[in-house]
C-alpha cells in the first residue's frame, strides 16, 4: 500500500451537505483515509472532487459536439460521512471516486465525471458549523486522479 501524507489548508463557505449527482461509469478510483486523521468530527463529510471534471454527460452527434459542448468544470464525485471508525489496517474510509468516460471516439457518450491526471480535492463539510471547509493539498507521492492507489493522512490540528 502507498500512503501519501497531506497537509491541509482550509478555507471556509457556507453551502449544503454533499451530494453526489454524478451517475456511476463503471470506472472509478480509490481514495483511502488512514485513521490518523484528527480533527473531523462524528457526522462530518468528506468530498472528493475534481475542479476541471467532465460536468455534464453527452452523446456526440445527438446532443453535443465534443470539440465544443462537453462542460467541464468543479465535479462531486465521492462523498462519505466519517464515523470515526476504522478496520486493524487503519482504513477509517474508503471513497471510490467516479470517473468521467470519453467513448466518443467509437460515437459513444461522454459521461461526467472526473478525469484521469487532475489532481484530488478534498473538501470537509463541517456538520456542525454548517459550512463547507475547502483544503489546498500538499502531498509527497501522487494525488492525481488514475493513480494506482491513494491514501491520505491528515491532521486537522496542523491545517491553517
Amino acid at each position: 500500500m502507498i500512503k501519501k501524507i497531506i497537509t491541509l489548508i482550509l478555507f471556509t463557505s457556507a453551502f449544503a451537505q454533499f451530494e453526489v449527482t454524478v451517475n456511476p461509469t463503471g470506472e472509478s478510483h480509490l481514495v483511502v483515509l488512514l485513521d490518523s486523521v484528527q480533527g473531523v468530527d462524528i457526522g462530518d463529510q468528506i468530498g472528493i472532487f475534481d475542479a476541471s471534471g467532465v460536468t455534464e454527460s453527452c452523446i456526440p452527434d445527438l446532443d453535443c459536439d465534443t470539440s465544443t459542448d462537453v462542460q467541464f468544470g468543479e465535479v462531486l464525485v465521492a462523498a462519505g460521512t466519517w464515523d470515526g471508525e476504522s478496520n486493524e489496517q487503519g482504513t477509517a474510509m474508503e471513497l471510490s471516486s467516479i470517473m468521467s468516460i470519453d467513448l466518443s471516439d467509437f460515437n459513444g457518450p461522454i459521461l461526467n465525471g472526473a478525469i484521469g491526471g487532475n489532481p484530488v480535492i478534498i473538501k470537509i463539510y463541517d456538520v456542525s458549523q454548517d459550512i463547507i471547509i475547502d483544503t489546498e493539498l500538499t502531498i509527497d507521492n501522487g494525488g492525481e486522479f488514475g493513480d494506482f492507489f491513494y491514501s491520505s493522512v491528515s491532521n486537522r490540528a496542523n491545517w491553517c
